[in-house]
């Protein structure tokens, strides 16, 4: 093999970065090779092999599958991704299935997580209790 022999292979897809601005407001579907920006509004579903991000702006209610959700703004939905990165100003509402979560402080998760491939359940409801125990808030 020398320097001069010729290859069969492809130039790698370059596939962009979708964006939806502040101001801007979709409903429907997203499919995606690409990534994809939201710091406006959309309701729906969102198919990304890259990362999806919510900007400080962005508001989502529907569903997302991706790689990374990196949310800064408010996200309610089912989200089935690999990592969720929750920002200081971000606000999950829904149920997350992830490999990785990350809440930074400030951050916010209301509902329900569950790591792919635990087999791990909670015990409590198998609980015996005479009493019921009152929490003060």
């Amino acid at each position: 093999m020398g320097i001069f022999n010729k290859t069969n292979k492809k130039p790698k897809e370059q596939i962009g970065t979708t964006v939806i601005s502040n101001g801007t407001t979709v409903k429907g579907v997203i499919d995606t090779k690409g990534s994809i920006f939201i710091d406006g509004k959309f309701e729906g579903i969102i198919v990304a092999t890259e990362d999806v991000t919510i900007g400080k702006n962005g508001e989502v209610l529907g569903e997302i599958r991706s790689k990374i959700l990196t949310v800064n703004g408010i996200i309610d939905g089912l989200f089935d991704v690999a990592q969720v990165n929750i920002l200081g100003s971000g606000r999950v509402i829904g149920k997350i299935q992830y490999d990785e979560l990350i809440i930074e402080q400030n951050g916010i998760f209301e509902g329900e997580g569950k790591k792919k491939n635990s087999t791990r359940c909670s015990q409590y409801n198998k609980l015996e209790v005479n009493e019921t125990v009152q929490i003060e808030s």
